[in-house]
């Protein structure tokens, strides 16, 4: 049996593992090597390693982790997680494993807009995280197509990058009068109409087509993504979810099930950096560690 099995070999279950090893926690990652990130061509803002491949960062982040004798690596896929008494049976496509402690460092689920083209761009000309890439779109052409109420919210911060934006609402829901009133103040154009195509050459996006047949030019994009963290695994354990429907967690990142936790981009429904994730699987490996501490002193 194993102290803590990870769900997940991304930034956060290995910064976690990473922890768990120097704490001297037998700790199994489980990861089936089908990240989110996987079209991203360069990572950015993680100390140490900003412009690198994701691929190349997580080579690296499994580098560290196997340094430590008392951390195994697994590539295989986690199908379900039983709680039995003391301790949980996480079953995969291969294998069953027990653990006193599981960790969910999954990240979230996400759906790209229907759009035709967005496949080819996503990762090299379309985004949707200014702070990951708002650097190298300062000198481009911009169409951000994001729902209604984030309207205002995301013209003022790609503002802080790009001049040359078009804003697009995504959704059929109206704009405010003060996101009106924003956008003219800061002379940034509007188009409504849903996308219908990305035109492009090898992914870097050209034009803009409209359903209604308008065209633009644009070299860039910004889009919004749909996130949840419904894992079909998690159904067994019956987690309590919060209000916004992320899964409910406390201070300690241990949610209604104790001794289930959770690090990471899968305890919110919020995209984050890589370091961001990092440094929550970083922070709640020390609970867990804690946890079991306190457990092993009673004993």
């Amino acid at each position: 049996m194993y102290d803590v099995i990870i769900i997940g070999g991304g930034p956060a279950g290995l910064a976690s593992a990473l922890t768990l090893g120097r704490a001297l926690k037998t700790t199994l990652v489980i990861d089936n090597d089908n990240p989110r990130n996987k079209v991203t061509e360069h990572s950015h803002a993680f100390l140490t390693q900003d412009g690198v491949t994701p691929s190349t960062l997580r080579q690296n982040a499994q580098h560290d982790v196997d340094k430590y004798a008392d951390v195994e690596r697994l590539n295989d896929t986690v199908i379900d997680i039983k709680k039995i008494e003391q301790y949980f049976e996480v079953q995969t496509l291969n294998s069953t494993f027990k653990a006193r402690k599981i960790m969910i460092c999954t990240g979230l689920k996400q759906q790209l807009p229907h759009i035709d083209g967005i496949e080819a761009c996503y990762g090299k000309s379309v985004f949707y995280c200014p702070w990951c890439d708002g650097y190298e779109l300062k000198d481009q052409s911009l169409i951000v197509s994001v729902p209604s109420e984030h309207i205002t919210f995301m013209a003022k911060l790609v503002s802080n990058w790009v001049s040359d934006i078009i804003m697009n609402p995504s959704d059929d829901n109206h704009l405010t009068q003060e996101d009106i009133k924003y956008l003219q103040n800061k002379n940034i154009q509007l188009i409504n109409g849903k996308i219908k195509r990305f035109e492009h050459d090898n992914g870097q996006l050209s034009r803009v087509i409209f359903e209604d047949g308008k065209t633009i030019t644009r070299s860039a994009g910004l889009v919004g993504i749909e996130l949840d963290s419904h894992f079909e695994f998690l159904t067994s354990l019956n987690l309590k979810r919060a209000d916004d429907d992320s899964i409910d967690i406390d201070e300690f990142g241990e949610t209604s099930v104790k001794g289930v936790f959770v690090a990471g981009e899968s305890s919110t429904i919020r995209p984050s950096q890589l370091i961001d994730a990092a440094s929550s699987g970083n922070n709640i490996a020390k609970f867990v560690a804690m946890q079991i501490i306190d457990e092993d002193d009673i004993e």
